[in-house]
């Protein structure tokens, strides 16, 4: 019976160091695996349109490990590094592939409120995980100079655990798919600034995981300022300007001379239509130092608009100095075709520029709009003019259908020639015998002497 308890003992102990054996082993594996966890801090925007995480390894002096997530239906996503102002940030810019399969993603410098210029000696090297994977574009990557650029004057400093960081995205709607990494971007649609804890990211290098669930919050950041559904405002107001002025005040200063003959009207409405083209012209010269596609004014948009600029003023000069003439001459002058042919030529040119600025703005669907106000706007004006040229014409025929053929006529210069001796069937109380006026002789005129001359004849109506 004493074996019997000393066996059990043994046993007991042998269970016990077993127990304390395993219960080391998993401390152990723990302490690894925590150990080989990859360090990381994250930032996820307040509209959840884009998250961020960041690694600095602790074993390297120039390489910052990062993950950039981007929902479909964002066209695209950027993180400014070492600021909290975008001049002098470095940008990691995301944005859907051509396929739509996969992230590209272009570093770019930021010089001030503009669009960031690529940065092509940024080297930034796809890691493992980088697609498209649950209606999420993920680029996983490895920046090899990413802690210093511009010479020095650009840095992150890795030690600070409040790194000022600011973070935009674009508009909603995949108009942006591109593998360049020098795509052209519209206006930033959400923005803000934040603060990273580099500290908390410095560890075993490698790319740091993000947190997918749906209650998932940054982690080592602090939220700064947040805005959300900005727009270009100057894009804007010079699209509407110049397409009320081309589409809309041109073509009614136009209709009001030749459907009504109303001269002062055309001068006044051509006239606050050039004030909204120098306006809108100018908003446009100011909005295009702002994108890099336009900053150089070499596009067809931008050329045609500047010759459109300038035939405006001439094309106001010809109209004021041919009115001028005509009201003093009563005549048309030779400047009047001119002012019509030039008139005409800057309708079809504007309205041309129309269509190629909302590409340039990379808003081509407003094309579509565009169009319908075009085919609404001048048939319907060529229609109302023709219809009233119809009418007229009706009218003059049924005056003159209506017109007594003999008695006294009050306007004997517009009778036909059959109609130029008197009539024989004068009503009673008239001398019916009395001869036509073609049948007396001319009067008297000496030889060699002509009649007055009254000069040309007057033109009544200014047709411009």
């Amino acid at each position: 019976m004493r074996a019997s308890h000393m066996l059990s003992r043994l046993g007991l102990a042998s269970s016990t160091v077993f127990s304390l054996f395993i219960a080391s082993s998993q401390a152990q594996d723990a302490s690894n695996t925590s150990s080989n966890t990859t360090a990381g801090s994250v930032f996820i925007t307040p509209t959840r349109d884009l998250a961020f995480a960041l690694n600095v390894p602790s074993d390297s002096t120039n390489d910052l490990f990062f993950s950039l997530m981007l929902p479909t239906g964002v066209s695209w996503g950027s993180i400014g590094l070492g600021s909290d102002v975008m001049e002098g940030a470095l940008m990691l810019l995301v944005y859907p592939s051509a396929d739509g399969k996969n992230a590209t993603v272009s570093a770019r410098h930021c010089t001030g409120h503009t669009e960031p210029v690529y940065a092509p000696e940024i080297e930034i090297e796809a890691l493992s995980g980088t697609g498209f994977n649950n209606d999420t574009y993920i680029f996983n990557g490895r920046c090899g100079n990413c802690r210093s650029w511009s010479d020095g004057t650009g840095k992150v400093d890795v030690v600070s655990k409040s790194q000022n960081m600011l973070y935009a995205t674009g508009e909603r709607g995949n108009y942006l798919k591109s593998d360049a990494l020098d795509a052209p971007l519209k206006y930033h649609y959400n923005y803000g600034t934040f603060t990273l804890d580099m500290v908390r990211a410095t560890g075993p290098g490698g790319v740091p995981t993000i947190d997918r669930s749906v209650n998932s919050e940054s982690v080592g950041a602090v939220q700064g300022l947040s805005q959300e559904a900005a727009m270009d405002a100057g894009a804007v107001a010079h699209a509407v300007i110049m397409v009320l002025a081309f589409i809309g005040l041109y073509p009614l200063g136009v209709f009001v001379l030749r459907f009504g003959n109303w001269v002062r009207w055309h001068g006044i409405n051509q006239g606050i239509a050039v004030l909204l083209t120098i306006m809108g012209s100018g908003l446009g010269f100011s909005i295009s130092k702002h994108y890099n596609r336009s900053k150089n004014f070499n596009t067809a948009h931008q050329v045609i608009g500047i010759l459109i600029f300038i035939f405006i003023f001439a094309q106001f000069g010809l109209g004021y100095f041919h009115h001028r003439t005509f009201k003093r001459t009563q005549q048309t002058t030779k400047l009047a075709p001119i002012h019509v042919w030039m008139g005409r030529l800057i309708l079809v040119l504007g309205v041309v520029n129309s269509f190629l600025g909302f590409p340039l703005a990379l808003s081509s669907q407003y094309n579509y709009v565009l169009t319908g106000l075009v085919l609404f706007i001048f048939p319907g004006m060529i229609l109302v003019m023709l219809m009233k040229r119809f009418i007229q014409r009706r009218w003059n025929q049924r005056k003159g259908a209506a017109a007594e053929p003999n008695g006294y006529n009050m306007e004997p210069w517009q009778q036909s020639q059959s109609q130029a001796t008197y009539n024989a069937t004068a009503p009673a109380g008239q001398n019916a015998s009395m001869p036509g006026m073609s049948s007396y002789a001319p009067p008297y005129q000496p030889q060699g002497v002509k009649a007055a001359e009254l000069g040309p004849k007057q033109n009544t109506r200014e047709y411009v």
